[in-house]
Parts: structure tokens; C-alpha cells; sequence
């Protein structure tokens, strides 16, 4: 129960800090504009708050336009292309200043210091743009670092001008900041904010340690190597080799050596991901049969761990732990996009009453990304939103103004449909399906399977059938596996209905072949050429 709770709390400080990651960023752009009018204005000569001569405000002008990007890759398009394009921009503004330093038209240390910052945070926008998160992490921590090793060195500025810097290092700090909470939900942050808080005063400490490294090495630089301050770099590198190799790199490699983790789990951690790179995960039908007409009329895809050694893998081996890692997220755009692909295919598809369903974890949908990622797949396998039918689980429902909310609403008004899974086992509230746009409900295969001789069991379908035609959902039910559970489901008016009675799940040439087989029987029942029961084949 306790490291249930600590799981739990670890998932709300994520989703929080995603929640304020676009806030945190345009705070940013915001003290990065002041400082572009104070460094503009005394470029210009019409309010010089420098001893000598200023140059162009460009670097505050590059973290403006990072913020901007940043703030804007949270905010749902059709098209990644504005964010990308402003954090180009930004990128490109960066290196005016190292370009002309290579040109020999300027030279200084401090400008060189301070374009390599405002660089890394542009990349590290662009990563973001591009759902690079892990490498975006990078790029933003190391811009952090090298704003940190510069705060030592404002001592030496002009002190008309420390103001003017302060605030442009604040802004930075701020945009980087903003790239951490904007990709918390994978990679190495991850790890470390749900693995608790051994692994914060871990990364607490080399982060010091390489802070301090930098700064020294910097002030040496800056002095032309001193003398006296030669020991010092030497001892600050050592413990920052000694503290990175031995506390933080099992983070970064997904290595971690917590008591709550055993061996196998961190292997199976390790299998995924190589998994993921491979392609082995494939995907699975299982098909729904609507009780009116009979008729074929969708397919819900699952994902199938195809491991090359050990064959399909249970998803009861790895979908769980897949969760807590984050893999879950990476693996459900590929079951998506492998599940469109194949929709597409479909020769029955065209039927506009045949959709297909695929599964959202509820780690998935705390993704930032999600809506991005679904319209890029929708926009590249071209199948209509209206086709889509994505199913969230009951656990993963949220009320209004939490994160992930406008997303389902987003999701919604694409056109694409929203399904409750295993309703009635997780927190059931009715106030769910009144904020949010839902329109299947699939009872769960652990009512379904007592039916119809459990009492308690029918009354919940039944209720379940009677609160989805108050409300105007439909309602699939899931593990149908006899007649008598089919017969009872018609009885009290359910709409659709899957299971092993139909057909357990299917690769994309099983299914095709299922599917025609079953189109050829329906039509021979109803011109009245086949006699007696229904067949199905698995």
C-alpha cells in the first residue's frame, strides 16, 4: 500500500509539472523581452546601462524565441511546423555571435559562454518540437549548468549592466526549466522523481558537483588559468567523474538499483526497450460483433509482444511494468499507427458503422504530447478521426481542470470517439460522464463472465445498459465466451458485444480472413440458405 501511495504521488507531482511547464516557459519569455528592451535600448544609445560599448541584444532575442516555441509545442496544432520553425529561428539568432567571433568581428569569452547556452536551449526546443524528450533533457540540463557556471562570473561585469544580465539569466533558467517539466514524463527525470527521494538527493548532489566543476573550470578560463585555481578544477573533475559514473549513470540506463525493483523487472525494462527499437510489438484484433444486425462493425487493437526467443509475451508480463517505466507511452503510438495502417486495408471499412478501438494507458494520456501524436499518425496513415475510437480506462478518467482533460476534449473534437474500458471496477463516478465526451461504455469481462446466473452481476449490467441509454452512450460488452451470456446481452438491449464466443484476438491476416468468413455466413443466414445456429470461428 505504501509504495502504491508513493507510485501515486510521484504520478501527481509529474502531471503537475507538465500541467505548469507552458507557464513556466512564457514566464521566461516574458523576463526575456524585458531584457531585450533594456539591451536593445542601450545598443542603441538611448539608455546606456553599460561602461562600454553593448552589443545587439540577440542572445535575449534567442531565449524569447525558445520560450515562445516551447510554449507554443504544448498548445494542440494540426502541424508541428510553427513551434519548429520559431525554434529554428531562435537556433539560427543564437549563432550570429559565434559566427562573427569566427569571423574575427568579435571576441570574447563571456559572448562565446552565453551563445553556447542560448544555442543548447534552442535545440533543446527543437528536441521538444520534434518528441525528442529524453535528448531535449539533456540539452536543457547542460544549458543550466553553463547558466549557473556564469552567474560566478557577473561579480566581473559592469555594474550597470549585472541587472540587465541577472534578469536574461533568469529568463533562461526559467525556459530551461520549462523544457525539464515539459518532458518529466520520460527518460532519466522520470526515474528519478518515481524511484523517490534517495534518487533526488542523488541527482541534488552530482548536479551540485558538476555545477561547481564548471564553475571553476570557468573562472579559469576567464583568469587564463591561474594558478591557484588549477588544484581546485582538478579536485571539482574528480568529483564530478566520481558522482556521475557511480550515482547518476544508473539512472541514464535505466539501471536502477532500487529494493522496490527486482532483477527480472529491470530486465524486463531493458527487453522493452530494445523491443521498441526492433519493432517487435505487433498488433491483434479481437472483433465486435453489434447484437442488432449481427454484423461485423469493428475491431479493437492489442498489443502482442513478439520476443524473438521466447515468442508472444503474456500482456500481463509486460504492459504493467511498461507503465511504471514509461514505455507504455512509445509502445501505444506504434500499436496506433500499426492499427491504422491495417484499418486502412480493411475491405469492410468503408462501412460507416465499422470503427476501430485502440487503448490509451493512463500514463499515456498524461503525456503532453498525446493529441500531437494522434492527429501526426491520423494525418499520415489517413484514416478519418471519425473511424478512431479510443478507449480510456475507468481509472484513467479526469475531472475538469486536471491535466489531461482538454486533451480528451481535443481528442473529442477531432472527431474521434471515446470509450469508457472495464467500466464499473475503478472509481465509478457519474460525474465523469457528465464533463467528459463519452460515447461507449464497455462493461467488464469480470460481470460478463458470472452471467446470467449471477444475480448481482446482472443487475450491474442491466444498470450499466440503462445508464448508457439515459445518457446516450452505447455499451459494448467485453469476454462474451457462451450463447446464454450472448442471449442475455440482447436481452436487456446491450449494443455490441467481443469475446472468445466470436474470436480471440488476431494477427492482420487471421482477422482478414475471419472477417470475410463471417461476412459469407451472415449473408447466407439472412437469405435464409443456412439453417440452425450461428457458428463462430475462432
Amino acid at each position: 500500500m505504501t509504495a502504491q501511495r508513493k507510485k501515486q504521488g510521484s504520478r501527481g507531482v509529474i502531471r503537475l509539472l507538465v500541467e505548469y511547464s507552458p507557464k513556466i516557459a512564457i514566464l521566461g519569455t516574458l523576463l526575456a523581452a524585458f531584457s531585450t528592451i533594456l539591451f536593445g535600448l542601450s545598443w542603441l544609445n538611448i539608455y546606456a546601462i553599460f561602461e562600454t560599448a553593448a552589443t545587439p541584444p540577440v542572445n535575449s532575442i534567442s531565449i524569447m524565441l525558445t520560450g515562445l516555441s516551447l510554449f507554443l509545442s504544448r498548445t494542440p496544432f494540426r502541424s508541428k511546423r510553427l513551434p519548429l520553425a520559431i525554434a529554428t529561428v531562435s537556433l539560427l539568432i543564437a549563432m550570429m555571435k559565434p559566427l562573427l567571433g569566427l569571423a574575427g568581428l568579435m571576441s570574447s569569452f563571456w559572448i562565446l559562454t552565453n551563445s553556447t547556452i542560448v544555442c543548447l536551449l534552442a535545440i533543446a526546443a527543437i528536441l521538444v518540437s520534434i518528441q525528442k524528450p529524453v535528448a531535449a533533457q539533456v540539452s536543457a540540463v547542460l544549458a543550466i549548468l553553463l547558466f549557473g557556471a556564469s552567474l560566478l562570473g557577473v561579480v566581473q561585469a559592469a555594474p550597470g549592466s549585472k541587472v540587465a544580465i541577472l534578469i536574461l539569466y533568469a529568463g533562461g533558467f526559467l525556459v530551461a526549466s520549462g523544457v525539464l517539466t515539459r518532458t518529466i514524463y520520460r527518460g532519466p527525470l522520470y526515474r528519478m522523481v518515481s524511484a523517490g527521494s534517495s534518487a533526488k538527493y542523488i541527482f541534488a548532489q552530482a548536479f551540485l558537483v558538476v555545477l561547481l566543476a564548471i564553475g571553476v573550470t570557468y573562472l579559469s578560463i576567464r583568469n587564463t588559468i591561474h594558478p591557484y585555481f588549477v588544484p581546485l578544477a582538478v579536485i571539482a573533475i574528480l568529483c564530478l567523474i566520481y558522482f556521475v559514473l557511480l550515482k547518476l549513470m544508473p539512472f541514464l540506463s535505466h539501471k536502477q538499483v532500487q529494493p522496490l525493483v527486482p532483477p527480472a523487472r529491470r530486465q524486463v525494462i531493458n527487453d522493452i526497450e530494445q523491443a521498441l527499437a526492433d519493432k517487435q510489438f505487433a498488433t491483434y484484433y479481437q472483433p465486435q460483433i453489434e447484437f442488432e444486425t449481427g454484423r461485423l462493425v469493428g475491431a479493437e487493437a492489442l498489443a502482442r509482444w513478439i520476443h524473438p526467443e521466447n515468442g508472444v509475451v503474456s500482456p500481463a508480463d509486460f504492459i504493467p511494468v511498461a507503465e511504471q517505466s514509461g514505455q507504455i507511452i512509445e509502445i501505444g503510438y506504434q500499436v496506433l499507427e500499426r492499427a491504422c495502417i491495417d484499418a486502412m486495408k480493411w475491405p469492410f471499412f468503408e462501412n460507416p458503422n465499422v470503427n476501430l478501438s485502440v487503448n490509451v494507458s493512463p500514463v499515456q494520456l498524461q503525456a503532453p504530447d498525446l493529441l500531437e501524436n494522434v492527429q501526426r499518425i491520423l494525418g499520415t496513415t489517413g484514416l478519418a478521426p471519425e473511424k478512431l475510437v479510443l478507449e480510456l480506462t475507468e481509472t484513467a478518467l479526469v475531472r475538469r481542470g486536471e491535466p489531461g482533460f482538454d486533451t480528451i476534449w481535443a481528442l473529442h473534437n477531432l472527431g474521434i470517439s471515446i470509450a469508457v474500458d472495464d467500466f464499473g471496477t475503478g472509481y465509478s463516478c457519474l460525474a465523469y460522464l457528465s464533463d467528459l465526451p463519452v460515447q461507449y461504455l464497455k462493461i467488464d469481462q469480470s460481470f460478463v463472465k458470472k452471467l446470467p446466473d449471477d444475480a448481482p452481476s446482472a443487475t450491474i449490467a442491466r444498470s450499466i445498459v440503462g445508464l448508457g441509454c439515459g445518457l446516450q452512450i452505447k455499451i459494448v460488452a467485453e469476454g462474451v465466451e457462451t450463447a446464454q451470456q450472448e442471449e442475455f446481452l440482447k436481452s436487456i438491449n446491450c449494443h455490441k458485444a467481443q469475446g472468445y464466443f466470436y474470436s480471440k484476438p488476431m494477427c492482420q491476416e487471421d482477422f482478414l480472413d475471419w472477417a470475410s468468413d463471417f461476412e459469407e455466413r451472415s449473408a447466407m443466414e439472412k437469405s435464409g440458405r443456412m439453417e440452425g445456429k450461428k457458428i463462430f470461428f475462432a
